[in-house]
């Protein structure tokens, strides 16, 4: 499937409820957000829709705290950003029966996902993030890209390319984030929101992290784990973790990077980071997850030293498998 697919299905729909994935980062927000916007003023009635709340630090971006949690339109065009359907968490499993009647639409850059379970799907493993795709995508719908929009979609690229440190970030990632910014949107205001504006609280649950972190197979894998009492005693809640992987994996000598974060009852949420010298994908497909090459993330089953252990083990092989491949 094509881009232009994607805008053939929502200049033909009437309603459009866009979906974000499970626990909400600014690019899945930001992609729904924006074209919530855009079709909007396409005089479509549109929704945004996930699971999770919209952490703290996303919520002051436009139209945010009007995230709803279940669809309440009557189903037509389900447009699912940054993940496949099956990543929706509770909106998968509790709106089954609704999503069967829409028609879904699937925008995302994992190349871990294979546009299956969408009718019409476009995935660009490219693409620094699903904003850059979207911020591509607009215009095309006969919409110019204002302040609000700019603001959204430059919030998930600054997020899922750390502000442009990883190496996801492209010529093309550069020229889009240009535009945005050209448009409105207020580059170091997104930057310390998503990566320095922390609560005392926050810096508290991440020096327990650091405290426990730990290395093995000769330092090319440190990880360290995020415990459900170190929330209780922070007072914090699993949201403060996020970019606590990305300080981890500055470790010089580091190949893989992995954070344990004992968030809820569903399992052990594992982050993953890697040089290019490691898979991240082939890591985290053992447990169900996907991603990226140099980034990705799984959901293990297990108590929480059960987890730790095999995802672990797993790491070495992945080692082991490039070591043979001779990276």
């Amino acid at each position: 499937m094509s881009r232009e697919a994607v805008v053939e299905a929502i200049l033909a729909a009437d309603r459009v409820t866009a979906i974000c994935h499970e626990n909400p980062d600014a690019d899945t927000l930001g992609s729904a957000l924006a074209l919530r916007m855009a079709a909007e003023r396409l005089g479509k009635t549109v929704e945004v829709v996930a699971a999770d709340p919209v952490p703290p630090l996303l919520s002051g971006l436009p139209h945010a705290s009007e995230v709803r949690t279940a669809p309440a339109l009557e189903p037509d065009l389900a447009l699912v950003t940054d993940g496949p359907p099956s990543r929706t968490g509770a909106v998968a499993r509790d709106c089954a029966e609704w999503l069967s009647r829409a028609r879904i639409v699937n925008i995302d850059h994992h190349v871990s996902n294979d546009g299956s379970e969408a009718a019409v799907a476009w995935v660009d493993a490219d693409a620094a993030a699903t904003c850059e795709m979207v911020a591509q995508l607009i215009p095309e719908l006969g919409v110019d890209i204002d302040t609000d929009i700019a603001t959204v979609l430059l919030a998930g690229i600054v997020q899922d390319t750390h502000t442009f440190a990883h190496p996801n970030a492209t010529p093309r990632t550069l020229r889009v984030a240009a535009d945005l910014v050209e448009a409105g949107a207020p580059l170091s205001a997104i930057h310390r929101s998503i990566y320095a504006d922390k609560p005392f609280s926050t810096l508290a649950l991440w020096g327990r992290i650091l405290a426990g972190a730990a290395e093995r197979h000769e330092g090319r894998i440190v990880f360290a784990v995020m415990s459900a009492s170190m929330l209780r005693e922070t007072g914090t809640d699993p949201v403060a973790s996020e970019g606590f992987i990305d300080l981890l994996a500055s470790t010089k000598a580091a190949d893989v990077t992995v954070l344990f974060k004992e968030a809820d009852p569903s399992g052990i949420r594992v982050s993953v980071r890697t040089s290019a010298r490691a898979d991240a994908v082939a890591i985290t497909s053992a447990f169900g997850g996907g991603g990226h090459a140099r980034a990705a993330g799984c959901t293990v089953e297990a108590p929480l030293d059960q987890a730790v252990r095999r995802v672990l083990e797993e790491c070495e092989r992945e080692l082991d498998r490039a070591d043979a491949r001779g990276r």
